[in-house]
């Protein structure tokens, strides 16, 4: 009975909760709008794992970079977020104030930083301005000393390598610079890209740059492309390539000549006349001397040698405008490990000598290389320095012979020099036709450059097989060609070869 008199109980009922929407309703737009952008590259499989992670996650993101907690989010996509996000607000008409941004119910939410651009207070002629100009002057990353050397000129403090910490953690606090590599190097960051450009703005009194342009300045053309150096007014300075900083051949130098490490496209050291007392806001100009050498040990001459290395690094010094290029090998230690037989180096050296026309030195280790140096970087000071130098702004290669003794010398600007002796620069079919040729045995940077005047391009060339009725006549029509500094032929088993190579159709027998 009291069984049959209790109530019955009560229906569970589920408590319905209200759909909440996505708390980055941007974010998510955006990163599903780049996702079907990608369609059919691997790049989607990125937005994917992105939106997935993103769906997982509770709270607002208040920028791209916050993002970066969440898994899949590399510094790259939070940057993409951070600039679309910044061209959402100017398109909404919102100032980037966080005042503004807090009353944007559309926008996530930015918390109220500091804009480096806009924070940043430089005071005239400061270690942290110089640093920042003398970075968007340089079109590459540099080295800690060479930074510090370049900035010197520009501010009033001494900049050694102790004393400009301060500047250079503060502007890496700031996200103004970044420093990769090792030895560490130095650059600008977006963010510092649009502050040196206001500062050198400001110095020549032309009106800034838009702040929300995040991209590196574009370059202009230089106007003092073609400019002189008058006795008096320069110094020369012995250059050693980034590679050689920790090597032994620059500690030995450093402190007896003046010593510059920078990165070389080619060679390993050669000389700068720079200028001495440049205008306030313009890096010194510089023009490179005719000399450049290449420094190589017996280990490293072996494996250039053995990879192919060798000869391209020939042929590229022989193009690259110098008129001197010296080839500095080093004696093998005893009991130093080999990986070709020293007969073979020694035949390397000798054919780079007399068939390449390289000026061969050999040192007996390091510190003859040095010593070495230090008298060349001697000899030209007495060769140049009461001399007028002036910059020359035709082709690279089409100088003619050295001039006379106490006339003006016709040098090559050293922007100039590394943008033709980039390996990384856009290359013509007569390139491309040189670096083919160079893989075939026998064929060295100096028959390579004389197949190249009569034939510069390999339709040409094919075009001269095709005109050859006979095979014998295609098997010697490249034999007579001189080369070299004695004008020799190039030789009948060459021309053979070359004749195989290019005049017979399908596959070669």
């Amino acid at each position: 009975m009291a069984e049959a008199a209790a109530a019955p109980p009560l229906p569970h009922r589920r408590r319905h909760r209200r759909p909440r929407g996505s708390p980055n309703p941007l974010f998510t737009r955006w990163l599903r709008e780049w996702r079907d952008e990608a369609t059919g590259t691997r790049a989607k499989g990125v937005y994917v794992r992105a939106l997935r992670s993103l769906a997982r996650y509770p709270l607002r993101l208040r920028s791209g970079k916050a993002a970066a907690i969440l898994k899949n989010f590399g510094p790259a996509l939070c940057r993409r977020l951070d600039l679309r996000l910044r061209q959402h607000r100017a398109e909404q008409g919102h100032a980037p104030s966080a005042a503004v941004q807090r009353r944007s119910p559309e926008s996530p939410l930015a918390p109220p930083t500091r804009s480096p651009p806009r924070g940043y207070r430089h005071l005239p002629r400061s270690g942290a301005r110089a640093l920042l100009l003398t970075l968007h002057k340089s079109s590459e990353p540099l080295p800690e000393a060479e930074l510090l050397r370049q900035a010197q000129p520009l501010c009033d403090p001494p900049l050694t390598l102790a004393a400009p910490k301060g500047a250079l953690s503060a502007l890496l606090r700031r996200n103004l610079l970044q420093r990769s590599g090792r030895p560490p190097r130095y650059s600008l960051t977006p963010r510092g890209h649009i502050l040196a450009q206001r500062l050198a703005a400001a110095a020549s009194e032309a009106p800034p740059p838009a702040e929300e342009h995040l991209s590196p300045p574009s370059p202009t053309p230089d106007p003092d492309a073609e400019f002189e150096l008058r006795p008096g007014d320069f110094d020369i300075i012995l250059c050693a390539d980034i590679t050689e900083a920790n090597g032994p051949v620059p500690s030995l130098l450093r402190g007896r000549v003046p010593l510059s490490l920078r990165r070389l496209h080619v060679g390993d050291f050669l000389w700068v006349a720079r200028e001495r007392a440049p205008p306030a806001g313009r890096p010194p100009r510089e023009l490179a001397l005719d000399v450049v050498v290449e420094r190589k040990s017996a280990s490293d001459l072996g494996g250039s040698v053995s990879d192919g290395r060798y000869r391209e690094q020939k042929f590229r010094l022989s193009r690259c405008g110098l008129r001197h290029p010296i080839y500095l090998l080093e004696e093998p230690e005893k009991g130093e490990p080999l990986s070709l037989p020293l007969a073979t180096l020694r035949q390397a050296a000798v054919s780079t000598q007399v068939v390449d026309g390289f000026f061969v030195k050999r040192t007996g280790g390091p510190q003859d290389s040095a010593a070495y140096l230090r008298v060349l970087g001697e000899q030209l000071q007495q060769r140049y320095g009461g001399r007028v130098l002036r910059a020359w702004g035709g082709d690279v290669t089409g100088r003619g012979p050295p001039e006379p003794p106490g006339a003006p010398c016709a040098l090559l600007p050293f922007q100039r020099l590394r943008a033709a002796g980039g390996k990384n620069q856009p290359q013509t079919v007569g390139d491309v036709f040189a670096r083919q040729l160079l893989q075939l045995g026998g064929v060295s940077g100096g028959r390579a450059g004389a197949i190249l005047r009569r034939f510069p391009t390999p339709a040409s060339l094919m075009a001269a097989y095709s005109a050859c009725p006979e095979p014998r006549q295609r098997e010697a029509l490249l034999s007579t060609v001189p080369c070299g500094a004695l004008q020799r032929n190039l030789g009948p088993a060459l021309s053979r070869s070359l004749a195989q190579l290019y005049s017979t159709p399908g596959p070669l027998p």
